[in-house]
């Protein structure tokens, strides 16, 4: 039984929310969009089966506060629902058919069976208590009347849930109490001649240690005189104990040792953080797939919700993590900080949350809907594999060549924050076949987006092409500009940069360019400015000294153009 999606009212920080979700899904956003409110409302939902409850699983503190003055006792339900259904006719085995009949609802249309689980928590008036009630809904979001709660408490059999917190600490995930490890530790079973051999053994070994010490016997015979004043075994009162020398307490003391690439042994708990954590990951899935197989039957489909798995580990790590992903058994729900991670997972497997009008609002591609494939080709190059941690941010500014793409980061920074203090990333689109891709990602991200052209017919043409993109209430100056110039570097020439580009350029040279020039005012100022960028070495090289030069100047130096630019981008990237 998959699920296919969800859907948050007043829970936590998220007010409203609706999440479709595919085999693998990867959230990602900003801090407090509600990535990890997701994952807990699922939790909440599946982990326990429960009818109407006093003191239930919601407590006060996951009711959604609208301001100051809330209080969790006024307000509003939350209410949760899960969506499960089938993807093809028959999907669904006959054991599920047949247990699940009083809640399944087929779709008259395409005959594919839904389930709808709701989850609600209400604060009751007359108990002045928090209540929390599940249940299931038909086709147009109305409670069924079951007669029992079978159905309620062989959901989380069928769809067995299975959480990774970010907040993992080896030491106690590996510990005896831990959730994963320990399950493990319970599990061995000894026959008791094999226990009593073991143990027989085990006392040897501890009386050969501790009898290699004599000073130990002293320590025994003083500890012994404490039966004078406590009650105590008359004949051996002070045991001493090198190892365990009972199974049951052995069995607590195992250790996971990894060898270094020299062959040392060291306890998983010397080992770096990355390592540790990787390791954590692992063991849940060693846990996940051992519980399966023990304790499910084969017709349960898992869901596994991970948050920031790539916690501690090197990039490489990470990015051979995502394509771990994609392969764990069941169906996966991950939150993610990391562009490394999403740069080895399918671009539609991604879901960014975001904030408008107090709503959390989720931005995905769609499978051959938002782009053609010669367009995920492009986004994919440009963006997810190369550029991951661009889908962070709040804005693109999308720029049709080098001189733009080292420019404004640094002119961005003398006059404002920086770009990565505003969540803003510069995106080159000449080479990614123009802007429109990249417009088309950033709509269906719910990222903001500015394009910048040049004065020239290419430039015509990708202004022409942004134009196609825009919705009916957006406005073209709000959203493009053609530069007025040719190019940023003939904006900086004709404002006020003229000498000092001219000043990059031997004399030697500038006689050459009056001559092939021939009294050609444009063509000597495209010569002039060419030169210039050999001179220094490239375009970012010319960049760099332009960059100087303003800050030799002042930030009023700059275009006005290019400062109307500026402000707008900062503008779309504050929100």
């Amino acid at each position: 039984m998959k699920l296919v999606d969800v859907k948050i009212e007043n829970f936590r920080g998220i007010r409203s929310l609706h999440l479709p979700l595919d085999q693998l899904t990867v959230l990602i956003g900003e801090n407090n969009t509600g990535k990890s409110t997701v994952l807990e409302a699922i939790k909440l939902v599946l982990t326990r089966s429960f009818g109407f409850r006093r003191g239930g699983q919601f407590s006060e503190y996951d009711f959604h506060l609208e301001n100051a003055d809330a209080t969790p006792q006024s307000a509003p339900t939350i209410k949760i629902v899960l969506h499960f259904a089938e993807q093809q006719e028959d999907e669904w085995i006959e054991t599920i058919i047949q247990q699940m009949q009083d809640v399944i609802q087929p779709d008259i249309t395409t005959g594919l069976n839904h389930i709808w689980l709701h989850a609600e928590g209400i604060f009751n008036i007359d108990s002045s208590l928090f209540e929390t009630k599940l249940d299931f809904l038909d086709s147009s979001e109305n409670k069924l009347i079951l007669n029992n709660s079978t159905s309620i408490n062989l959901i989380s059999r069928f769809v067995p849930l299975f959480f990774l917190s970010a907040l993992r600490d080896s030491s106690q995930e590996f510990g005896q109490r831990g959730q994963f490890w320990g399950s493990f530790l319970k599990s061995i079973q000894l026959p008791d001649d094999s226990r009593q051999e073991i143990e027989d053994k085990l006392q040897e070994i501890n009386t050969s240690v501790i009898g290699a010490n004599e000073g130990l016997t002293q320590v025994i015979q003083k500890i012994a005189e404490a039966k004078q004043l406590v009650s105590l075994d008359s004949t051996a009162p002070v045991v001493l104990e090198a190892i365990p020398t009972r199974v049951f307490d052995l069995f607590g003391k195992i250790q996971v040792h990894l060898k270094s690439t020299t062959g040392a042994k060291l306890p998983l708990s010397r080992h770096g953080e990355g390592t540790q954590s990787l390791s954590v990951l692992m063991l849940f899935r060693a846990y996940v797939e051992t519980k399966l197989a023990e304790d499910y039957e084969p017709e349960s489909t898992p869901i596994l919700a991970l948050e920031e798995p790539e916690a501690h580990l090197h990039p490489s790590a990470i990015r051979s993590l995502g394509s771990l992903l994609e392969n764990m058994v069941g169906q996966t729900i991950v939150s993610s900080h990391s562009g490394d991670l999403l740069s080895r997972v399918p671009v539609t497997s991604l879901r960014r949350l975001y904030k408008r009008n107090g709503n959390t609002i989720v931005g995905r591609i769609e499978n051959n809907i938002t782009l053609t494939s010669d367009e995920e080709r492009h986004f994919d190059y440009h963006v997810r594999v190369n550029k991951g941690s661009y889908l962070f941010a709040r804005c693109w500014l999308l720029v049709e060549g080098q001189s733009e793409f080292w420019l404004f980061p640094q002119l961005l920074s003398i006059k404002y924050s920086g770009i990565d203090e505003m969540n803003l990333a510069i995106i080159e689109f000449s080479q990614g076949g123009g802007p429109t891709t990249f417009i088309k990602a950033a709509k269906a991200l719910g990222i903001e987006w500015f394009v910048v052209a040049d004065g020239d017919n290419e430039g015509t043409k990708y202004i022409n092409a942004s134009i196609e993109c825009l919705d009916s209430i957006e406005q073209q100056d709000n959203r493009m500009v053609q530069l007025p110039c040719q190019d940023l570097e003939h904006e900086f020439y004709n404002n006020g940069y003229e000498e000092f580009i001219k000043n990059m350029v031997t004399n030697n040279r500038q006689t050459q360019i009056e001559s092939e020039a021939a009294g050609d005012s444009i063509k000597k100022t495209k010569l002039l400015i060419k030169a210039a960028i050999n001179k220094v070495g490239g375009k970012p090289a010319f960049a760099q000294k332009l960059v100087d030069e303003v800050e030799r100047r002042s930030i009023d130096s700059i275009p006005q153009i290019i400062q109307d630019i500026m402000t707008r981008v900062v503008q779309l990237a504050r929100n």
